[in-house]
């Protein structure tokens, strides 16, 4: 993540050791939420004939004010709001967004330690991040000073 720290540490440790992916990453919607409305209102607007949009956006009437105001919008207009409403808000579907940050590239890697500990239990905390940095592969035409060792190349399945 290009806001995350990199580099030297005080003690000379280089970090990051490892990296996942933590930008555009597929992430569910929690129901029920301003966002959870939002997103089903774009991918139901975005899937709609044309005819039925002014009728589809009056009866969300309060979801997005933006859609409000331009409700009375020529089509083509109204079109080109509805993507942008979808790409603003990083909307895949009416399920899942993209979201940033090392707080989803964390779990990506808690998932490969699971994977690695359910196939053997006996590994230390040490081991496991050895064998984590010794399977990174790395990232080419990146200095590492970003990127560590590596990132995985290929995830297999528990």
């Amino acid at each position: 993540m290009y806001r995350s720290s990199y580099g030297p540490t005080i003690d000379g440790l280089q970090k990051p050791e490892v990296i996942a992916p933590g930008i555009w990453v597929a992430a569910p919607i929690l129901p029920q939420t301003p966002t959870a409305e939002e997103a089903e209102l774009y991918s139901e607007l975005h899937a709609l004939p044309d005819d039925e949009l002014r009728a589809a956006i009056a009866a969300h009437a309060g979801i997005d004010k933006d859609l409000d105001e331009a409700a009375n919008l020529r089509i083509p207009l109204l079109r080109q709001l509805i993507t942008i409403k979808l790409r603003e808000g990083n909307v895949i579907n009416q399920d899942y967004k993209y979201v940033d940050g090392t707080s989803f590239a964390a779990p990506i890697v808690s998932s490969i330690v699971a994977c690695m500990l359910e196939a053997n239990p006996r590994l230390t905390p040490q081991q496991t991040k050895r064998i984590l940095i010794e399977t990174a592969e790395r990232v080419h035409d990146i200095e590492v000073e970003s990127t560590g060792v590596g990132r995985r190349q290929r995830e297999t399945g528990c």
